[in-house]
This record gives C-alpha cells, structure tokens and sequence, in this order.
C-alpha cells in the first residue's frame, strides 16, 4: 500500500512539473536522439569491389614506319574490355583491340624475282592484341565524370600483307605489345548501371617485316559501358 501511495506521489510531482515546463520532454527527446550514433551509406559501388564490360569503336592513325607503309587512318578499330574496378582509384582488366590499316597504291611497274609486274599494289596490316591493363581514376566511382590513365601490356598477332595485283607476300607474327592512354567515364544516372566512355591511346609493338621497323599508332575512340556488382 506504502509503495502504491509513493508512486502515485512521484507520477503527480512529475505531472505536475512537466506542465510547469513545457520543454522538458522535448528536449529530452532530443537529446537521446542525437545520442544514437547515425551512419551514412555509400553507393555499393562505392564500398565494394565491381566490374565492368566497355565497348568502344573509333579510329587509328599510323605512326614511324607503319605510316610510311601505309598512310591512311584506319577506320576499322574496335575495342572490348572487362576490369576489376576497387573501392578506391585503380582497376585491373583485358581488353582485346583490333585494328585494320590498308592502302591501294595506284597502277606502276614493279620488279619482282627478275621481273617487271604492272600491277596495284594494296598494303594491308591487322592487328589483334589482347593486353591487362591498370587505371587510375581521378574521382570516385559514383561521380558524374572520372577521368582516368591507363598502361597495358600484351601481346598482337600481326597480319602483314602486300598485293601486286592478285600476288601476294607478307608475314603472320605474334609480338610483344603495349599502349599508354587517357580517358573519361560519363554515368548517365547517379547510382546507375550505364555509361559513355571516351579514350586516347598510344599503341607499339616491336613487331619487324620487310616493310615494318614497328607497328605504332595513335587512336581515339568512344563507346558504352555496363558496370554491376
């Protein structure tokens, strides 16, 4: 009975004061609300390590010996690549190339095994390389825009072929291979799946035939990628 009475005493004391002031609920409120520690998610792409598939078409112009081989901008370049991007700035992949130059030379006469042919003379060259790369990002992998560099080494299967007419001779070589490049990622949406991506590349290969001291061009080139994780 001693404790129903102290009770009732102390839930009127306490009425009583809360009426008297207003605030002091409120503000006890308060305080244990910002007494509970809160924790900003990041995106998962963000927080975790995610990939990405990019494709990308452009063009490729020759450089050194391959540019007086054949002088013309190759308009057959294509590129897909698959890559490890981590939380923080780098990422890890393969990326296949190909590149395809070719010239046509008008008719002359040309001596060949004690010979003269009158003949066009095409000059071709593909390149199919496969290289792991690394990039650096400038930004995070949730911003807007990322500029990145990247380096990448591999290895080409070369084609080099010539045409005198309907002859042919040339050579087929696997070589060494390597490009520097920059770039940027374009997200189409905050948070989202897809995106554009622009790059610039230098490509070399000590790669050597009858007409070749190396293989180097430059390229640039614009596409679209999907990321997950």
């Amino acid at each position: 009975m001693r404790r129903l009475l102290l009770l009732a005493l102390v839930g009127l004391a306490s009425g009583a004061y809360a009426q008297q002031n207003p605030d002091y609920y409120n503000k006890k409120q308060d305080y244990e609300y910002r007494s509970v520690p809160t924790r900003t998610m990041g995106s998962p792409f963000e927080r975790y390590t995610h990939y990405q598939i990019t494709a990308r078409y452009g063009v490729a112009s020759p450089l050194g010996s391959l540019k007086d081989y054949t002088n013309a901008t190759s308009k057959y370049h294509y590129q897909v690549a698959g890559e490890f991007i981590f939380p923080k700035n780098f990422s890890l992949g393969l990326q296949f190339n190909y590149s395809y130059f070719k010239e046509r030379s008008p008719r002359q006469l040309y001596s060949e095994a004690d010979q003269d042919i009158s003949a066009i003379q095409t000059r071709s060259l593909g390149a199919t390389s496969l290289h792991v790369f690394g990039k650096y990002h400038f930004t995070g992998s949730n911003a807007p825009v990322r500029p990145y560099v990247l380096a990448g080494l591999g290895g080409t299967a070369m084609r080099n072929l010539t045409y005198f007419g309907y002859l042919e001779e040339g050579k087929n070589s696997v070589a060494l291979s390597g490009q520097v490049g920059l770039g940027a990622r374009f997200l189409f949406a905050k948070n989202g799946n897809f995106g554009a991506d622009v790059q610039a590349a230098y490509f070399y290969s000590p790669f050597k035939s009858d007409y070749l001291s190396n293989v180097t061009n430059v390229s640039a080139s614009a596409g679209l990628f999907y990321r997950w994780w």
